[in-house]
């Protein structure tokens, strides 16, 4: 009886001492999820945000909430980001924006390639060159007819200064030779509410926001600026075919979380967020307004973070592009 006692006693000993570093390590997630979503309500990155912020509610057990941190292109949100706690805990809709943002502005709050744990890429997608359905011109090639007919007298709404859709039309229009004016708004809502209200003529949108205006006949497509049309929207020439070979400007979305977060949490929170982009539900709602996915592992999106950043260096430099 003593012996199996002392055994007890010793099996118990050992299985606590075993546990020390299990429990040295706080449990992921251990309070609610913060997703950063650096624009303003109803464009395509709050609307990844949310749908993914759904599927992990479920999959998490804890709250996930959407925060829209809208200004300077993406920056606000980054930054605060960057600042947050490296467990998890926050993270950031990130766009093609954290890629252009380095070479587009003469600072930055803080070091794209050092402050940011990357997680996973979830989508790409183009954008859809569109104009007033009042407007003249039926293709690209009249719209930059009519460009040059009266340089500076059209404008472009875009979802910010620096943004993709800004430099999307920006080399556009360096191709095409055209001069049409920038009105920047905060966001890609508010620059679709514009061109709605007849504030502007022209506007580069993602396919989520133009498709449901091209569908109901309020906006006309003239190109895409993917390499090839759209399966959603077979008519619709890509840039190339329009008037612009070679031409091609592709943005995507993907998640970040700030630098230092630990591995075993990058890879929870990949595996989490690759079974919601799985999801029927959501890859029905998504691939329907024109985009693809491209869910990968956290050092597939760290190389091509990498590279999107080199490949945006040239094109903004091209495009002449400044913010100070």
């Amino acid at each position: 009886m003593r012996q199996s006692f002392l055994m007890r006693r010793r099996h118990a000993a050992a299985a606590l001492l075993g546990a020390v570093p299990a429990a040295a390590q706080a449990p992921f997630p251990s309070r609610p999820l913060t997703i950063i979503v650096p624009f303003a309500p109803g464009g395509l990155a709050d609307i990844l945000a949310r749908l993914v912020a759904d599927k992990l509610r479920a999959s998490l057990g804890v709250a996930v909430v959407v925060e829209n941190r809208p200004g300077a292109g993406g920056i606000a949100g980054a930054r605060a980001v960057a600042a947050a706690a490296p467990d998890g805990h926050t993270l950031l809709l990130a766009n093609t924006n954290l890629a252009i943002n380095p070479s587009l502005y003469r600072s930055l709050p803080y070091d794209t390639q050092a402050a940011f744990a990357p997680v996973i890429l979830a989508i790409t997608l183009p954008n859809i060159l569109v104009v007033r359905a009042d407007m003249p011109a039926r293709s690209l090639a009249e719209l930059i007819a009519l460009a040059r007919e009266a340089p500076g007298r059209l404008n472009y709404a875009s979802a910010g200064a620096g943004t993709f859709p800004h430099l999307a039309m920006a080399l556009v229009l360096q191709r095409a030779g055209i001069d049409v004016a920038h009105i920047p708004f905060n966001g890609a809502a508010p620059a679709m509410a514009a061109i709605l209200a007849r504030q502007v003529e022209l506007l580069a949108s993602d396919p989520p926001g133009a498709i449901p205006q091209i569908t109901a006949g309020t906006l006309r497509p003239l190109a895409v600026t993917s390499s090839a049309r759209l399966a959603v929207l077979p008519d619709v020439p890509s840039a190339a075919e329009a008037g612009l070979p070679g031409f091609e400007a592709v943005g995507w979305q993907g998640f970040v979380a700030p630098a230092g977060t630990p591995e075993p949490v990058i890879r929870s929170l990949n595996a989490a967020i690759t079974a919601a982009l799985a999801a029927p539900d959501l890859r029905e709602r998504l691939l329907s307004q024109g985009v693809t996915f491209a869910p990968g592992s956290p050092a597939d999106f760290a190389a091509f973070l990498r590279q999107d950043t080199e490949r945006w260096r040239g094109a903004v430099a091209a495009s002449g592009a400044r913010v100070e």
